[in-house]
């Protein structure tokens, strides 16, 4: 009779508790890509594969502390939606505190204010297992741990119609080098809180969002190779990881219902670095831009066209021929609601490097769905 009587006060405490509960959240995203190895000397054939295009799932709450603050927290697992690699790598995961006046402080994993910025803009962002975005050539697109993040409350601008917000990510490398070892996340240089940092301010409205920011020895892949399927590659090597210092602009314009103008611009060097992959020494600069458009049918809602093209040059300081990657590529989808959507795309990639040239095109289909 004692048992049932604690366990009854147990239980009603619990009802009556206040803690927030907290959100189970992710998105499962695959896709059937088309992509035909296309071979430098020996035979072309024809590739299918599934991929798995950041799918993820995480867990967030919030907990009221006073009328201003609140604790937050999240931590995302990334998860192989085709079954090829291993689940539960590492995604953002904090702890923090949000003033509601002053901002919101996190310690961590997270992403950088510079990668952020790109989200707005590119507009096929984790297609083809994240290599048809601009993840696949540019720099910048970095998730790093060991850091401190600070996010401004968005200031209004009555006379522009819109806010400005501000974000900052200090970060230390607890004196073992750069790394990427772990997938997703990179770890920076140096034991001092703030050695490598990134920031960026932007303004958003309804007619425009516009935004910059600037990586400091930022650990990011040089010389992307985008969605390169090939066995017989006519320009060798692979992508370079180094310490990077990088300038990013963005901005979309919506003038019309509907209708997206996206632009990105974007110069990247290396900064000295222990652990720099040897060759990066070499690199003088890396420049990228991007276009895009996005097209909701205001007749038909469902319905969303869209097209984006993106290059990054890459120029060396020693004799080495300049290395160009292009990407373009095109596509529909089809939203069943605010949760699930399918979509078809085709694209392209051109790699040149002297003389050299690699050639990829991809076609596929996906569905994702978002919980």
């Amino acid at each position: 009779m004692k048992i049932k009587i604690v366990t009854a006060a147990v239980l009603g405490l619990l009802a009556t508790s206040t803690f927030a509960a907290p959100t189970i959240y992710g998105e499962i995203d695959a896709s059937v890509d088309y992509l035909p190895e296309k071979n430098a000397k020996t035979a072309n054939r024809d590739v299918w594969e599934i991929s798995s295009n950041s799918s993820f799932i995480g867990i967030k709450g919030d907990e009221k502390l006073t009328d201003r603050l609140s604790a937050v927290y999240a931590a995302e697992w990334g998860l192989s939606a085709d079954g090829d690699s291993t689940d539960w790598t590492q995604r953002n995961r904090f702890v923090g505190l949000k003033d509601s006046q002053l901002g919101t402080i996190k310690i961590g994993v997270h992403d950088t204010p510079v990668k952020q910025l790109s989200s707005v803009v590119d507009t096929f962002n984790n297609y083809v297992a994240n290599k048809a975005d601009v993840n696949g050539i540019f720099t910048g697109e970095n998730r790093i741990s060991n850091v401190v993040v600070y996010e401004s409350p968005a200031v209004k601008v009555p006379v522009l119609d819109g806010a400005i917000k501000v974000n900052a990510l200090l970060a230390t490398g607890e004196a073992t080098g750069i790394d990427n070892s772990k997938a997703g996340v990179a770890k920076v240089d140096g034991r001092g809180l703030g050695d490598s940092w990134s920031a960026s301010a932007s303004f958003e409205s309804r007619l425009l969002v516009a935004g910059i920011g600037y990586d400091k020895a930022i650990p990011s892949n040089f010389l992307g190779r985008g969605i390169l399927n090939a066995s017989d590659k006519a320009i060798t090597g692979s992508s370079l990881f180094a310490a990077a210092n990088t300038v990013r602009v963005i901005g979309r314009l919506n003038p019309v219902e509907g209708l997206a103008l996206k632009a990105l611009y974007q110069t990247s060097e290396v900064e000295k670095a222990l652990g720099n992959a040897a060759g990066s020494e070499n690199i003088d600069d890396a420049q990228g831009w991007l276009l895009g458009a996005e097209y909701n049918i205001p007749q038909a809602k469902s319905w969303t066209v869209k097209g984006q093209y993106s290059q990054n040059d890459t120029s060396f300081k020693n004799n080495t021929a300049d290395f160009k990657a292009k990407q373009i590529i095109g596509g529909v989808d089809y939203a069943f609601n605010k949760q699930v959507k399918t979509y078809g795309y085709a694209g392209y990639l051109t790699l040149e490097q002297a003389d050299k040239k690699d050639k990829q095109p991809v076609a596929g289909l996906g569905l994702e769905f978002k919980f």
